[in-house]
């Protein structure tokens, strides 16, 4: 049994997403993007969280803005993909989404697994979220380390702070510390109930003309329904003229509904499906 002995805690990795960047800066964590804090954008130069590839931190061109700060991060942790890389790192996130709180695994880790089963235990409105990643090439600051937990909180506006949703993170970070010992000696209870765990499928965009423009938005009877079953038939996206467009595809659990950070990525939502083996 492998023992997580460094765990570091990062916030504001982007610089709107306000319950990372103060829970860091009252607990003196490390704030990853202090330059988008400052003037709360998501970022200034390019996405912090796309960055953490190692072909991007190893590169020698364009170091600058949130690549450079990407590889000073990496520098200050222990440099991924090495023996000196943290054991864990949790890394703060905000969602304009309804996904309460996610626990973001990039593994199917049987620590990361148990301890996240028994947060989703403790705690209301928790989901458990696989999104498997080649590790050397995933652009994502907690990539950094061995292992890692991207916590993601909404509903909650960028650039605004919510005290609920503040202080109900920040007691799942401590817990989560906490469950982390229990691992390391032995002690780790196993829940008494089933977790129902999501495993990232795809993701889709919203219908667009040849253009490239967006030509209809998230239906009604879908929006804040994160985490709920979305069947062929039922209505997903609304056109401009208020004309349902139908779901035509696969069973699955909808996330990042709407996500406010994601119009940008040509993203709409992620597609997720129950993880049978987790």
């Amino acid at each position: 049994m492998e023992a997580i002995n460094n765990v570091i805690i990062c916030g504001g990795t982007h610089g709107n997403e306000l319950t990372g960047v103060y829970l860091a800066k009252k607990h003196n964590w490390i704030l990853a993007n202090p330059a988008a804090a400052a003037v709360c954008r998501r970022y200034v130069n390019r996405d912090l969280n796309r960055c953490f590839a190692l072909t991007e931190l190893n590169g020698n061109e364009n170091n600058f803005g949130e690549l450079a700060r990407a590889r000073e991060i990496n520098a200050l942790l222990g440099k991924k993909g090495t023996d000196t890389a943290p054991d864990l790192i949790l890394d703060i996130h905000n969602t304009t989404a309804n996904m309460g709180i996610t626990l973001i695994l990039s593994s199917k880790d049987p620590a990361l697994l148990g301890i996240s089963k028994l947060i989703a235990t403790e705690f209301k409105d928790v989901h458990i979220y696989l999104q498997p990643e080649s590790r050397g090439e995933s652009p994502y600051l907690g990539t950094i380390a061995k292992r890692d937990i991207c916590i993601e909180a909404g509903p909650q506006p960028h650039g605004t702070l919510d005290a609920e949703l503040f202080f109900k993170v920040e007691s799942v970070v401590f817990r989560l510390v906490e469950l982390v010992g229990a691992w390391n000696n032995g002690n780790l209870p196993k829940p008494d109930n089933k977790i129902e765990i999501f495993k990232e499928m795809r993701s889709i965009d919203y219908p667009r003309d040849e253009q490239g423009n967006i030509i209809a938005m998230v239906h009604p009877a879908l929006q804040g329904r994160d985490f709920c079953e979305l069947k062929a038939g039922m209505p997903v996206f609304m056109g401009f003229d208020g004309k349902e467009i139908l779901w035509q595809g696969e069973n699955c659990y909808p996330a990042f509904i709407n996500e406010a950070a994601y119009y940008e990525k040509g993203m709409a939502m992620s597609l997720a499906a129950p993880a049978m083996d987790a």
